[in-house]
């Protein structure tokens, strides 16, 4: 790499050729380059085609002739990849993997192969918590029931990085897919062969659209009580060192993120002259809409309100736990459309990205933090989201937030008048009671137009 030059996400596009191996040696094998030309050396031996008679494209075909076994190993919510990473045995030092297939599998591990992911779920519901992996079909309700139900310190457990890791992962992981041709049937139980039964349990869309085509109010229920009980441990103020604040933030993510899926099937299965996708065509629109507005409304009335309470100036003086809940201020507002846009929505937004584009110094790392802390046991660092993900909800509302300020005019002024106040620290979104006469006249100098100028160039300047 070279030494001062600040690498951009186009320059990690890779190049592909086929070139012979040497003037002597026609075998045909891939030549990639990235990065300005460097020469990218990890491509797959098996990429290289055997035969002189096989072109270009055969060749290219045998990238994805890798067996099942190899690529199932990439997943966060394979219960053998959950208890070789995480068991405190396999942490402490080098220990022969286990292989975790069925119950008795789990049954057998000892305490000190049982993962309590940094001591906060004892061995016995760790127990019970990996078993939900060995049925990839079911596992969905089971493990937000896990969480949502019983003990409220397991849900305190999901303030650990690794935990929320293995959540998203059992949750947005989309699973075996079913095509459209299939055709096979259930003639014994149980079905012994591994591979018959992964095909026989396999969905067309994946296992959260199935959920939301045959039980959305379970799923929304579950999300919505987890969501409450964390609200319910609030302290008043984001506090890293407690469970509360990583716990209410995470769940809030979640929440937001099904609520995607939600509007998303929903908009697929109501769109006039247009047949629904294939594995949601008996889904209840009534049912997800009205799971779909349950949700929204804990997000509107209890989490905004709270978050807005943490980051009052007079109460919060941490600039990075401003950022972080700032951050996830503009996360809530991920899935609305223009036609859900209000003074609130807007003010939030503007008033969010704006300090962060002040306050917050945006890595220029190609990959996301999210991950960067060895302890498992530890929220995710930084504002505990990808920042790729902030800069496109960003850049995705930016036509409609302008488009919303030019039809509204009154709304507009309001919002450029919390975003002064917001941006200097001497107020909240929604009133001014700290505002000085100095500030006052710089309220009047920032124009809108200037802020409209700012907003627009904010976004460039931390991109590069």
């Amino acid at each position: 790499m070279e030494d001062g030059y600040i690498w951009l996400p186009s320059d990690a596009t890779l190049k592909w050729a086929v070139k012979p191996v040497s003037e002597e040696n026609k075998t045909l094998q891939y030549h990639v380059t990235a990065f300005r030309g460097h020469l990218q050396e990890y491509v797959d031996p098996s990429a290289v085609a055997k035969n002189d008679n096989k072109n270009a494209f055969s060749s290219f075909l045998s990238l994805f002739s890798k067996s099942k076994v190899a690529r199932s190993k990439l997943s966060c919510a394979d219960p053998t990849n959950i208890v070789n990473s995480c068991g405190d045995k396999f942490l402490k030092g080098k220990a022969k993997p286990v292989s975790v297939k069925n119950e008795d599998d789990i049954l057998h591990l000892t305490n000190e192969e049982l993962p309590t992911f940094g001591g906060v779920l004892t061995p016995a519901d760790s127990e019970r918590f990996l078993q939900f992996f060995t049925v990839p079909y079911l596992r969905i309700p089971l493990i937000l029931d896990f969480f949502a139900n019983g003990d409220p310190g397991r849900l305190v457990a999901l303030k650990t990085k690794s935990l929320q890791l293995i959540v998203d992962a059992a949750l947005f992981e989309p699973g075996m897919w079913k095509p459209a041709d299939f055709i096979e049937q259930v003639t014994e139980i149980p079905i012994v062969n591994e591979a018959k039964l992964q095909n026989m349990l396999s969905t067309p869309l994946g296992t959260l659209f199935n959920e939301i085509a045959k039980s959305p109010d379970v799923l929304v229920c579950c999300i919505i009580k987890m969501l409450e009980r964390a609200v319910d441990m609030d302290v008043g103020r984001y506090v890293a060192t407690s469970s509360s604040g990583p716990l209410i933030l995470y769940t809030s993510r979640l929440a937001v993120r099904v609520e995607g899926f939600l509007k998303y099937a929903l908009k697929k299965c109501t769109t006039a002259g247009q047949p629904r996708p294939r594995g949601l065509e008996f889904m209840e629109t009534w049912k997800v809409e009205k799971a779909m507005k349950d949700l929204r409304k804990t997000l509107d009335e209890r989490v905004i309100p709270m978050l807005e309470y943490w980051i009052d100036p007079i109460r919060c003086k941490s600039v990075d736990a401003s950022n972080l809940v700032h951050a996830h201020l503009i996360y809530l507002f991920k899935n609305y459309t223009y036609e859900e846009f209000d003074y609130r929505s807007i003010s939030v937004l503007l008033t969010s990205q704006v300090y962060l584009s002040i306050n917050h110094r945006f890595s220029n790392k190609a990959y996301d933090d999210l991950a960067d802390s060895s302890d498992p046991s530890r929220p995710p660092p930084s504002i505990q989201i990808a920042q790729s993900e902030i800069f496109d909800i960003i850049q995705g509302k930016r036509y409609h937030i302008l488009q919303y300020i030019k039809n509204n005019p009154e709304d507009a002024d309001a919002a450029m008048e919390a975003v002064v106040r917001v941006a200097t620290g001497t107020g909240t979104r929604k009133y001014m009671f700290l505002v000085s006469d100095s500030v006052h006249k710089m309220c009047i100098f920032l124009s809108s137009t200037q802020l409209f100028f700012f907003l627009l160039n904010t976004q460039t300047k931390h991109r590069s």
